[in-house]
């Protein structure tokens, strides 16, 4: 269960929300990986994640991202080139057969690969059809992933695996949910073509002037509840009936406001003893490189500004989301009277 959606200020700035819905507690930290550094694989291998002999790669690229269960690999980030990577979920999602143990990967590894290795959406797109993404059956069943991937042009890409082949979508809506496959989630906007943010204040009925009972009448008919098709269908039309921003930090605003739409409180979603919620949304400005976070604890946002990092000396290493009250108290003493 996660959201996944871009937006482009009028200025060109291009900004990436992203929510992310899991039932246990995936224990998040950032991570920040150094340019230049090799991909170690030990200790992935340590946690039970086989590797079949990876062969390691350097990153050409260094990159800040979230991790999940204190496992070295990216959940979602963003390198110094501007690109961004998701892992989401997806049910269904077959990996590749290995036929060449020297170019398979394990899917959960992509968006590392993908950070380490590439500035653009064409370097993404040449890049993948070289590797094998694969995993363990018993693995793969729990771990089922694709992956929405965008460049600081606004070039957007949804990568998939389905009867265990690669597939890379053309993402002309810059939207991204779960299941089912992304082809699906295009057509079913046609489902919607109705939806506006222009009112419609009256109509007729046979002699009665029927008058609206409120504003957002012409929204009429978004879907409200949190299944990955109505999140899909919710985000893309308020994003287009939305005002565009001027500029980056009028476009994370308007991110903010979009995640706050498809927001899942503990307790909404229930299947036996679990409970999807939201555990943590990013926000990426892809062209100015901030990586900020807010947690489901509070919702406030923690950001990291790449350009102040040296990723030609920084260590590799993670560290914890600090905690933060979303309450911040003004001192009246401090506030002038105005007018």
């Amino acid at each position: 269960m996660c959201t996944n959606f871009q937006i482009k200020a009028k200025d060109g700035s291009l900004i990436i929300g992203r929510s992310m819905e899991f039932g246990t507690d995936l224990k998040s930290k950032f991570y920040v990986h150094r340019r230049g550094d090799t991909y170690d694989a030990t200790e992935l291998e340590s946690k039970g994640l086989e590797t079949m002999k990876m062969k390691p790669w350097s990153a050409h690229y260094g990159y800040v991202g979230l991790t999940s269960f204190h496992i070295p690999a990216t959940v979602d980030g963003m390198n110094e080139a501007g690109l961004s990577v998701g892992a989401l979920w997806l049910p269904g999602t077959t990996y590749q057969k290995v036929t060449n143990p020297h170019e398979a990967l394990p899917a959960p590894l992509l968006p590392d690969f993908v950070l380490a290795n590439c500035a653009t959406i064409e370097d993404v797109i040449n890049l993948l059809p070289n590797f094998q993404f694969w995993l363990p059956d018993i693995l793969a069943k729990n771990l089922p992933l694709h992956f929405p991937i965008t460049d600081a042009k606004g070039n957007s890409i949804v990568v998939e695996f389905q009867n265990g082949e690669l597939k890379i979508h053309q993402n002309p809506v810059g939207v991204c949910t779960n299941a089912p496959w992304f082809p699906w989630h295009i057509a079913n906007l046609g489902n919607y073509t109705n939806l506006t943010g222009n009112d419609t204040t009256s109509t007729i009925i046979e002699q009665l002037t029927v008058e609206q009972t409120g504003h957002g009448t012409g929204l009429a008919g978004l879907p409200g509840n949190s299944t990955p098709p109505s999140r899909f269908v919710r985000i893309a039309f308020l994003r287009q009936c939305a005002n565009q921003p001027k500029d980056a930090n009028g476009a994370m605003n308007l991110a903010t406001h979009l995640l706050n739409s498809v927001d899942i409180a503990k307790g909404t979603i229930k299947e036996n003893k679990t409970e999807d919620y939201t555990q943590w949304s990013v926000i990426k400005d892809l062209t100015h490189s901030i990586f900020a976070v807010r947690t489901y604890d509070s919702m406030m946002f923690r950001a990291i500004d790449l350009k102040k990092i040296d990723f030609a000396k920084i260590k590799t290493h993670t560290f914890a989301i600090p905690n933060i009250s979303d309450v911040k108290f003004l001192m009246t003493e401090n506030i002038e009277e105005t007018a």
